[in-house]
């Protein structure tokens, strides 16, 4: 059985200094500008929505799933992953509903469990599927709304993957990202329909 690392646990400094596990420099900063994306104009911006949580599974993936050590390779796969989910959010809307829904509800299952150190294999594939399915009914059912919260909840789990603190800090941290989010998006969507 493959342990995942759990979030928090001490990265190498030959890695970096991002908890999520990986072996990245950069990403931290592409984690936090993601994220931050996400928060405020995840439902305007569906395409970017479906691709960046695209990006953000690959490279996810890439490290936990396939054991990628290579920063390249890593990058590659979360491009390509990224990339067949902007292109289908664009040419397939409704599969990209469902797509853009499971794998963030996927991404927020595997932040939630992984931040308890439930960090073995098979919680990890429950974790994930589970929270996929239930984010992709959430998208297809209620979709303006789901997508706010959706695209927040993923955007302040991004932003908080980049950065270690003590876990109380990052679940205070990930709330107040997260209801900001809810926040700005609600008040656009609000403004939109009253015009």
């Amino acid at each position: 059985m493959k342990v995942v690392r759990p979030l928090g646990a001490p990265v190498s400094e030959q890695t970096v200094s991002m908890k999520g596990g990986g072996v990245m420099t950069l990403t931290p900063l592409v984690y936090v500008v993601i994220g931050v994306l996400l928060l405020v104009g995840g439902r305007n911006f569906f395409w970017f929505f479906v691709g960046a949580i695209g990006f953000i599974t690959g490279f996810t993936l890439a490290d936990h799933v396939l054991g990628v050590d290579s920063l390249i390779i890593s990058l590659s796969i979360a491009i390509i992953v990224g990339a067949v989910g902007v292109a289908i959010a664009i040419f397939l809307q409704g599969f990209a509903i469902f797509v853009g829904g499971f794998l963030a509800g996927a991404y927020i299952g595997y932040m939630f469990v992984t931040s308890f150190g439930l960090v073995s294999q098979e919680i990890f594939w429950i974790a994930y599927i589970g929270g996929g399915l239930i984010g992709a009914l959430l998208l297809f059912f209620l979709f303006d709304w789901a997508l706010i919260i959706l695209s927040s909840v993923a955007g302040g789990a991004i932003i908080i993957d980049s950065i270690a603190l003590n876990p109380v800090m990052e679940t205070a941290i990930a709330i107040v990202l997260t209801l900001l989010g809810i926040f700005i998006q609600a008040k656009i969507l609000l403004k939109e329909k009253k015009t």
